[in-house]
């Protein structure tokens, strides 16, 4: 019976000491957990911008799906993409990029896709506008002429693009 009482005792005791560790937590935390929360995804999203995301695209797609000039061109394209953070100079990137791409270097069902792409993406007045257009255009490039590692990038890209269509 000592022994038993004295068992009790320590797992009592034991509880109480656990009992005094534990937090439960109070509206302020709820809040600064949720504005810790907007500061993370304000910064991912800061660190996703648009130049960034076409940089990524462009240097994953195969030479091979590329006009000859705009190969000429693409170490320059891709230097400018650094600069363009807006959806105009988005869109215009956006275009030059598709100009560049060979009809070959797009699936078929492109063809029924492209007037209205063009028309979305010359009117695209927001990051968020250029980002579902950048979408559908790496959508329709032929799986063929990405490069090998595409696969395993596209969706921490796809994550990017996401965050600024938000």
């Amino acid at each position: 019976m000592k022994k038993t009482l004295m068992s009790l005792f320590v797992v009592l005791f034991a509880c109480a000491i656990q009992a005094q560790t534990l937090k439960v937590p109070t509206k302020s935390d709820a809040a600064k957990a949720k504005e810790n929360m907007k500061t993370e995804t304000s910064q991912v999203s800061n660190q996703a911008n648009i130049g960034s995301l076409l940089g990524q695209l462009t240097d994953n797609i195969s030479d091979d799906a590329f006009t000859d000039s705009f190969k000429k061109n693409k170490t320059g394209f891709l230097n400018s993409l650094g600069t363009v953070s807006d959806a105009a100079g988005a869109s215009k990137a956006l275009q030059t990029l598709q100009g560049g791409l060979l009809p070959t270097a797009m699936d078929s069902g492109w063809g029924k896709v492209k007037d209205k792409w063009l028309k979305d993406t010359k009117a695209a007045n927001s990051v968020k506008s250029v980002a579902g257009v950048t979408s559908t255009l790496e959508s329709n490039i032929d799986d063929k002429y990405f490069k090998g590692n595409w696969a395993k990038v596209r969706p921490a890209w796809q994550a990017g693009l996401n965050t600024l269509s938000k």
